[in-house]
Parts: structure tokens; C-alpha cells; sequence
């Protein structure tokens, strides 16, 4: 196991080197800014962060006071997907990161509502936006692994999810969602 970790670090760190020379390459550093996109392989594995209880729907979810604030994004190179409580997102199919790490994932948004005491699947179409960073204190014995802002709109424009910090996790970590489900 740790040689595979070794194996992801070092990818990582390529992957990193390669964004910086792309970002030596942008606007107004002399380069056309229009170099290949990074791929999204750079950011596969799995990031989490605890969700601001004020940042939730308003609807009241299945799970009341059992929901808690855990979400889980899982990211690969040709699936997306974030878990949160009674909530989630898909999205599958090829994808990367433009030049300035920013990605924007259409997908399918699907939340478990109650109405009148019943549990009700609601779907919609939605646009998640992933904006890739590296921690502070990266390369100098922090352990941290890349950090992941999202934010989650619908094609209407309206902010379904603020933007959140999700930090990568180890390959274990575990998904959250009554949701999950192929």
C-alpha cells in the first residue's frame, strides 16, 4: 500500500510540475496563454470537507438530524461525483481542468426531499465548477495532497451549493449519501 501512495505522490507532483509550466506559458507572461489543458487525472482520488449547516437546502431532508455535515467528492478521470446527505451529483464522461486549473462539469443533481411526510427524488440538470489548488506549505512536509473548491449552480444560474474547500483524502474514505447508487 504505501508504494502505491509513493506511486500517486509522484504523479501528482508531475502533473503539478507540467500546470506550472503551463501557467509559465499564460497571458502575460509573454506566452499565448493557449497551451493543452491539464488533464483531469491530475486530481483523481477523493476529497472532503464538512458542509456549513446554513449552506444546506432549506427542503427538510429524510434523514433530520442524522444528516450531519459530511461531503465526499470522488473524482476520476471520466466520472465526477459528490455525495452530501440525501444529495447528489453525477457527471460522467471525459473532461480537464482549462488553464488556470478551472473545470465545469454538467451533471445531474438528485436530492430526496420530504413533502407531506413522504420522501420525494427530485432531479434536475446542474453545473458543478471545480477550481483546483495546491495548500499552503505544499512541498514542505505539510502531507497535504491537492485541495478542491466546487461550487454547484443550475443552467437557471441559481447557486444550489456556495463554494466550498474540499481536501484530498486517502483511497479509504468512505462515501455519504442516501443517494449513492450507480
Amino acid at each position: 500500500m504505501p508504494l502505491m501512495t509513493m506511486k500517486r505522490r509522484v504523479e501528482l507532483l508531475a502533473g503539478l510540475w507540467l500546470g506550472c509550466l503551463l501557467v509559465a506559458c499564460g497571458p502575460g507572461t509573454g506566452g499565448t496563454g493557449t497551451g493543452p489543458n491539464v488533464g483531469a487525472s491530475l486530481a483523481e482520488g477523493t476529497y472532503t470537507a464538512t458542509l456549513d449547516p446554513d449552506l444546506q437546502p432549506a427542503q427538510p431532508l429524510p434523514c433530520g438530524d442524522r444528516c450531519g455535515g459530511a461531503m465526499v467528492l470522488s473524482v476520476g478521470e471520466t466520472r465526477v461525483e459528490l455525495s452530501l446527505p440525501c444529495q447528489r451529483f453525477v457527471h460522467e464522461g471525459a473532461w480537464e481542468f482549462d488553464a488556470n486549473g478551472q473545470a465545469e462539469l454538467a451533471g445531474r443533481w438528485s436530492t430526496v426531499v420530504l413533502s407531506d411526510g413522504k420522501a420525494l427524488l427530485q432531479e434536475q440538470s446542474v453545473l458543478l465548477t471545480l477550481v483546483a489548488s495546491l495548500p499552503d506549505g505544499y512541498g514542505q512536509g505539510a502531507g497535504q495532497g491537492l485541495r478542491l473548491q466546487l461550487s454547484l449552480r443550475g443552467f437557471d444560474g441559481a447557486a444550489l451549493l456556495e463554494p466550498v474547500l474540499l481536501t484530498q483524502q486517502p483511497p479509504e474514505a468512505a462515501t455519504v449519501s442516501c443517494l449513492s447508487f450507480n
